[in-house]
């Protein structure tokens, strides 16, 4: 059965929130509109004061209101990058919570969670954020139950962990408010399949271009980036042997299993440095690297500065 009125969404964008990420939410429910000839959904998009919102390609986007003059919504979605933790101010959460507080739906997206997390919306809820704030956020909010998956759907609430979590999150919602086949459709649209694992609510986009077993491996890296696994241990999680990895990695992606295991951790250094105060002996450390010196070494020669530069931004 159709829906009578369209299912309205309203995405709180925050300075340093992904393009693709917006994207990923909002073109596939643009295209069911387009492929069914229906208004199944309308979306506004908003930020906190009212003022263009600067993404983290610096990218200036306008939005279509304030969040304070935000009226009648089914669903509020923040969406947030790089710097979350800035926006973690009394007067933001608030608003957030009094505006997300009995509706329908109130989703966070890629670092999107943090702040339903800091304005009590996840406390007794399963969540998921970017791979990166993982740990940090299973840290400072033991309240919520942070778990690594695409997407976590519990109760009113959802929780993206990136862009192909969110495309997976914008293709089941189709679902729920149209039909299986028009969300087919739409998945082909954006050169995907949908899949459904075993476990509810954590459905995800497969890359048809990578074998299974390689995305596996991928995955377990991106899980262990802060607590590294020695390469014999990832092999073992992807179901592989570590020569068979190795080889899997040269021949579809163009290095070796300990090259990309190598950028993904330097990568969430990158990350640790923006994000938080920790000095960099212990970024070091939680990044596998032996001495802070053998990461500022591998840091430069990876992105051409110095972690200290990337700190200071």
């Amino acid at each position: 059965m159709q829906p009578i009125s369209a299912f309205n969404l309203t995405f709180l964008l925050l300075d340093g929130f992904s393009n693709m990420v917006l994207a990923s939410a909002i073109e596939p429910l643009r295209a069911a509109r387009d492929l069914s000839g229906k208004r199944l959904f309308s979306w506004q998009v908003a930020s906190v004061r009212g003022g263009a919102v600067a993404s983290s390609s610096r990218l200036s986007l306008g939005v279509d209101v304030a969040l304070p003059r935000v009226g009648a919504t089914d669903a509020l979605i923040v969406v947030a990058g790089y710097g979350v933790r800035d926006h973690s101010r009394r007067d933001t959460l608030q608003l957030v919570l009094s505006k997300g507080r009995g509706l329908p739906l109130v989703g966070g997206i890629d670092t999107g969670a943090w702040i339903l997390a800091e304005a009590g919306l996840l406390a007794g809820r399963r969540a998921t954020i970017h791979w990166m704030e993982l740990q940090a956020m299973a840290e400072a909010f033991p309240e919520v139950d942070v778990v690594p998956a695409p997407y976590v759907a519990d109760g009113n609430t959802v929780t993206c962990g990136g862009a192909q979590g969110v495309l997976s999150w914008s293709l089941d919602l189709i679902g729920q408010h149209a039909d299986e086949a028009l969300r087919f459709d739409v998945a082909n649209m954006f050169g995907r399949t949908h899949m459904h694992p075993p476990e509810a609510g954590a459905s995800r986009m497969v890359d048809r271009a990578l074998p299974a077993s390689l995305q596996r491996a991928i995955l377990a890296m991106r899980e262990s980036a802060e607590t590294p696994l020695p390469l014999a241990g990832i092999a073992a999680r992807a179901a592989l042997s570590p020569r068979t990895m190795d080889r899997l990695f040269h021949k579809h992606l163009g290095m070796a299993s300990g090259g990309y295991y190598r950028t993904i951790r330097l990568s969430h250094a990158r990350a640790l440095a923006i994000e938080t105060g920790l000095p960099l002996d212990e970024i070091a450390a939680r990044t596998g690297f032996s001495s802070a010196s053998t990461l500022a070494r591998a840091y430069r020669a990876q992105f051409g500065q110095t972690l200290r530069r990337t700190r200071r931004g």
